[in-house]
């Protein structure tokens, strides 16, 4: 093991003051020996004695995670890692300490042959106090040993990777010394979001580097947050350092959530939405404009319904809109010259729908024209949809029931755009993700600029489809209203 000055080293001597003199620190971040067996009736016997034969163990570097035969993932298998360091003739008298760093499991600790305590669990980094327990000026073995996962934890853990991933060392103090236990912790300000480091660190075994720390940052305040829980995985006095540099203040107060925001993969979870505050949108006054632009293409509203056996259309100088009537459902529909609806495109619950009943009113020059659908849809029972023709042109679906609507647009409305809410702002997005909330609409346009807008009354869970033009709304309520609004360039 090496020796180093810590007032040299950059990771310790701003971020983490040990009250120690120079020269004072035992860096323990080297190679150990290092000992791996499938489950815990391998392990050696006396793999904590002095005495033991280590001739045969491998390496394992601190910090670092261990490579784990493939066949091994469902087992609780064990690490053990041994290693002899020199107290120094400079610690007599003093009070002497051992750092461990994050550990993947609970990790338990000898020192010369005698346990001396366990890590905490789920990676804390653990201080012992060793002055007792070691010979100065002599080698003393020191041996860490670890299972794959703590006791409780979900045995069908898969991750395969364990080990201690961030810096260990040892220090001594002089005598009426006190350990430094941290940065003083405060409360957040008022209105700042609070998050906890465990929300964005998921995977068992990750190794803790600068890179991550900041990568991990980044992403909290991409969200809005802005301080960060004091907890064992933002303890680390460098990742302390990053948040402060970053404007960010590690506190005391609960996490708005301890949810897991980023996935295994990095990518944000379903749960980062529900943290959006509340939309401050006007849909009223979107709704109100795309009415007026209706409005102003038609001079003298004679709106007409023609029915036979097979259809249903009503119609007027700037829109035509066709029922199938053995669906019941949309086969047609065009707003100010531009196809909303055609070759197989339409607006219709997302499962199998079988037609029960179709009515439709007179049109009338002042309310328009009402078709009533009742469906019978596929584990939901009966459920109605109201569709209302203002004399514009403008339609407008009133649902009930919590089923999913799945809008399937002409294909001639090739360009897309999504209006969103997103972490601190509405972002305008020419595509969505595969699951996105807080969509408030979507236009869908020809290569000339006219096409139509898909609104709902409150904000939506927009999916997109393998199919181009098709979009899957999600609700989540009893009932739910969208309109189609012309757009022109």
């Amino acid at each position: 093991m090496k020796k180093i000055l810590i007032m040299a080293a950059a990771l310790y001597s701003s971020t983490m003051q040990l009250l120690a003199a120079p020269g004072d620190t035992i860096s323990l971040d080297e190679k150990w020996l290092f000992r791996l067996v499938r489950n815990e009736t391998s392990i050696p016997r006396n793999f904590e004695s002095t005495r033991f034969n280590d001739t045969q163990w491998t390496f394992q570097t601190v910090p670092g995670v261990w490579r784990v035969p493939t066949s091994w993932l469902r087992n609780d298998y064990v690490g053990t890692y041994r290693g002899w360091i020199k107290m120094p003739p400079a610690y007599a008298g003093r009070r002497i300490f051992l750092h461990l760093g994050l550990t993947t499991a609970s990790t338990s600790v000898y020192v010369n042959g005698v346990k001396i305590g366990q890590t905490a669990l789920d990676r804390a980094q653990t201080e012992f106090e060793i002055t007792s327990n070691v010979n100065i000026g002599q080698r003393n073995l020191f041996v860490f040993q670890m299972p794959h996962y703590d006791e409780g934890e979900d045995a069908s853990n898969t991750y395969g990777k364990s080990g201690i991933t961030s810096h260990c060392f040892i220090y001594a103090l002089n005598n009426g010394q006190q350990q430094d236990l941290g940065p003083e912790i405060g409360k957040a300000k008022a209105g700042v979001k609070v998050a906890s480091r465990h929300s964005f660190q998921l995977a068992e075994g990750y190794f803790d580097t600068p890179k991550v720390m900041q990568k991990d940052i980044e992403q909290m305040k991409a969200l809005g947050f802005g301080a960060i829980t004091y907890n064992k995985l933002s303890s680390d006095p460098e990742f302390i350092a990053y948040a402060k540099e970053q404007g960010m203040e590690v506190v005391s107060d609960p996490p708005l959530t301890s949810a897991p925001l980023i996935d295994e993969q990095g990518n944000y979870t379903m749960e980062v939405y529900n943290l959006l505050p509340d939309t401050k949108y006007n849909f009223r006054k979107e709704i109100e404009e795309g009415e007026g632009r209706a409005d102003a293409a038609v001079h003298k509203a004679k709106p007409k319904k023609k029915e036979s056996n097979a259809v249903l259309t009503i119609w007027d100088t700037p829109y035509s809109i066709t029922f199938d009537k053995y669906s019941g459902l949309i086969s047609s529909y065009s707003q100010n010259g531009v196809t909303v609806f055609s070759g197989g495109g339409t607006v219709m619950p997302n499962n199998k729908t079988t037609l029960v009943n179709l009515t439709s009113t007179k049109p009338n020059r002042n309310n328009g024209t009402k078709v009533t659908a009742v469906y019978d849809v596929a584990g939901a029972g009966q459920v109605t949809w109201v569709y209302e023709i203002s004399n514009n042109g403008v339609l407008r679906i009133s649902t009930k029931g919590q089923q999913d609507i799945l809008v399937t647009l002409s294909s001639r409305l090739s360009a897309t755009e999504y209006l969103a809410q997103d972490f601190s702002q509405d972002v305008s997005l020419l595509e969505i993700p595969e699951y996105r909330p807080r969509v408030y609409w979507m236009k869908q346009r020809d290569n000339v600029g006219n096409g139509v807008e898909v609104i709902g009354e409150r904000p939506f869970t927009a999916v997109q489809t393998s199919k181009s033009g098709q979009l899957l709304i999600q609700h989540g309520g009893k009932d739910f209203n969208l309109r189609f609004l012309p757009v022109a360039r």
